[in-house]
């Protein structure tokens, strides 16, 4: 690749792989892009090149390939945590672990960890483009994706479309988990979006930052002792440990458009993502702070992750169905959408 400081033409590569795992990058000045087209299309990289910062998570236990390494027992509902390294994951077609119509689905869905089709679609010095496309095995699903940068953007492009191929109706939850690590949290972070309101999940167990089992008004809300505190200030990591899941929706916009961004007012850089709200309607925010010493995470996980979701997690998924609350999708229905992520510096 050529030299960091000057401007030059993006750049599209399928000539690596990493255990076994197809991998497919996409660079231009700003961003170097590292996808795992082989599992799950995970955006496992998503560096800002001028301060050769990714601010993706990374466990230290690394990325494994999970059709190589497996545990005794591999049939069980939770092995999205088994592999799980951080990073970026597409998340279908549910959350919590449970049978769907007699389709024993487990946590987080199927197309995280399996392997993705892929073509490339555009290389040009001034474009690039890759589309990855799969279907889960136990629900009748197509997700496809075209991803893209140009030339001299900070941005990342993402255009979708899933279709329902089956002669039946079907409920879903779709997401996109998006976790931070450091070093680019080492010194805290502030969360800007136009959600209005946030709901504490009252299931996370134990030290906690925010009061559970209540609604908010973002980002005035309780702490875990019932004094009021700003949520969209993140401490550095001499806080003491916590972990946390909240829900914000009711974003403020005229044209259905989502917002987030993360910023390390020391570091003086960000990352803001953009999406459609009246697809993905709920924006999670889950923290582990390394509170959890137990599995999965064994007190080495720390994260903020916020992860735009078309509804809330659940661990009553046929109530939150019989509700109305999954992305519902008859027979044959396609939806189509699209999201934007990228880097900034702050002045």
């Amino acid at each position: 690749m050529q030299n960091n400081n000057i401007i030059q033409k993006c750049g599209i590569t399928d000539d690596w792989s990493y255990k076994g795992m197809k991998v497919v990058y996409l660079e231009n000045a700003f961003l170097r892009i590292g996808i795992l087209a082989d599992r799950g299309a995970d955006i496992f990289e998503f560096k800002y090149k001028p301060l050769q910062l990714d601010f993706l998570l990374r466990l230290e236990k690394g990325i494994s390939n999970p059709a190589q390494e497996f545990s005794q027992m591999r049939n069980t509902s939770n092995q999205f945590e088994d592999y799980y390294y951080g990073g970026w994951q597409e998340m279908l077609p549910n959350s919590p672990a449970f049978n769907y119509r007699g389709a024993s689905l487990g946590l987080h869905g199927e197309v995280a960890l399996i392997p993705w089709n892929y073509a490339i679609v555009k290389d040009t010095p001034d474009e690039v483009a890759v589309k990855f496309w799969t279907r889960p095995l136990r629900m009748p699903l197509l997700i496809e994706k075209i991803v893209s940068i140009k030339k001299n953007s900070t941005q990342l492009n993402i255009s979708e479309q899933l279709t329902n191929e089956s002669a039946t109706h079907l409920d879903i939850m779709w997401g996109h988990h998006i976790a931070f690590g450091l070093p680019f949290l080492n010194e805290g972070a502030h969360i800007e979006t136009n959600a209005k309101t946030m709901e504490v999940h009252n299931e996370i167990p134990a030290p906690r930052r925010f009061k559970s089992g209540k609604t908010y008004q973002w980002p005035h809300v309780e702490d875990a002792s019932g004094k009021m505190m700003d949520a969209s200030i993140i401490p550095d990591t001499a806080a003491p440990a916590y972990s946390d899941l909240a829900f914000l929706t009711n974003f403020k916009t005229n044209n259905n458009k989502a917002f987030y961004s993360i910023t390390n007012p020391k570091q003086k850089v960000g990352f803001k993502v953009e999406w459609d709200a009246s697809v993905f309607k709920c924006l999670w925010l889950w923290q582990e702070r390394n509170a959890t010493q137990d599995f999965p995470w064994w007190g080495k996980c720390y994260t903020v992750a916020l992860e735009p979701w078309t509804s809330k997690f659940t661990n009553a998924p046929n109530e939150a169905i019989n509700n109305g609350e999954w992305l519902h999708l008859s027979a044959g229905e396609v939806v189509t959408t699209s999201l934007t992520a990228g880097a900034f510096e702050k002045v």
